[in-house]
């Protein structure tokens, strides 16, 4: 049988094997989302033959309803757990480290006592930090070659969304429900009319030629 995925859970099955995916790595705004998500192995194979969850791919080539479909599903066949990382963190430690520390804490509210992280990326974590301490595989384009990565990105991404549409009732001139955070022409001229909001991730908005030496005071 044609396989919709990569069998790269069973190759590490002597280990718990979580895929973890994020969203909102580029953004001007709103919180750094990180997702590590384990397919029950009795489901694993089906899935990956896409008999379960025909839909499931990367979070970034479905649609939001979708999306939102396959992300009340998912918790069928799988556990999962996710984070948000404040713009504050992502400014004052950058994404490595805070990607990283992200990792570590999603394992330990998992409790998996013998994990084994698929990643997608092209992450090399021992380059920036001497103790890993925790195995795993980056694999670039992952979230389309490997089911518990797209299951991750998918989780990632619904709750992301999710947060940045609440966040529009706070702050409804800006829009975040249509752009999600994300620099889009609209959102950067709300930024040069409005000024930045404590959601916005300063050192983003310095980086943009529009917005030098911007601040929130």
């Amino acid at each position: 049988m044609d396989l919709k995925f990569l069998p790269l859970e069973q190759e590490y099955s002597n280990y718990q094997v979580f895929g973890f995916d994020e969203a909102g790595r580029g953004p001007l705004a709103g919180p750094l989302s990180l997702s590590i998500l384990h397919f029950h192995p009795k489901d694993l194979h089906l899935i990956q033959s896409a008999e379960i969850l025909p839909e499931l791919n990367d979070s970034k080539k479905l649609s939001e309803k979708k999306r939102d479909l396959l992300f009340s599903h998912i918790p069928r066949f799988s556990s999962s757990f996710q984070i948000f990382i404040s713009p504050k963190s992502i400014d004052k430690f950058g994404l490595s480290f805070c990607i990283f520390r992200g990792i570590l804490s999603l394992l330990k509210k998992s409790g998996a006592q013998n994990p084994f992280l698929l990643i997608d990326g092209n992450y090399k974590f021992e380059k920036y930090f001497h103790d890993t301490s925790f195995p795993y595989r980056s694999i670039i384009q992952g979230d389309s070659k490997v089911a518990s990565i797209a299951g991750a990105s998918i989780i990632a991404k619904v709750k992301r969304d999710r947060y940045m549409k609440e966040l529009s009732l706070k702050y409804p001139d800006y829009e975040f429900e249509k752009h999600k955070g994300y620099g889009t022409e609209r959102h950067r001229n709300k930024i040069k009319e409005l000024g930045p909001t404590k959601h916005h991730r300063m050192t983003f908005l310095n980086e943009t030629p529009l917005f030098p030496n911007l601040s929130l005071y």
